[in-house]
């Protein structure tokens, strides 16, 4: 069932809007997705987070994981 609900970024406003009402702020599903231990995407959201430095690692690790990955 998709979900309806959404939160403001900015404000934390909810609403069923697109577009916050309140700030004009992007409004973003608040929950978050359905686990499944056979997790078929868990490689690619690793792989983002390493791109975009938002995992603590060593910049030689780092590099690495993401040459053998793609």
């Amino acid at each position: 069932m998709k979900s309806l609900l959404k939160r403001c970024v900015d404000c934390g406003m909810y609403t069923l809007r697109d577009v916050c009402p309140k700030c004009g702020g992007v409004t973003r599903v608040p929950h978050p997705p359905k686990y499944s231990p056979e997790d078929k995407y868990q490689k690619y959201r690793i792989l983002q987070k390493l791109a975009l430095n938002k995992l603590p690692t060593r910049e030689e690790v780092r590099e690495q994981i993401l040459r053998d990955f793609t």
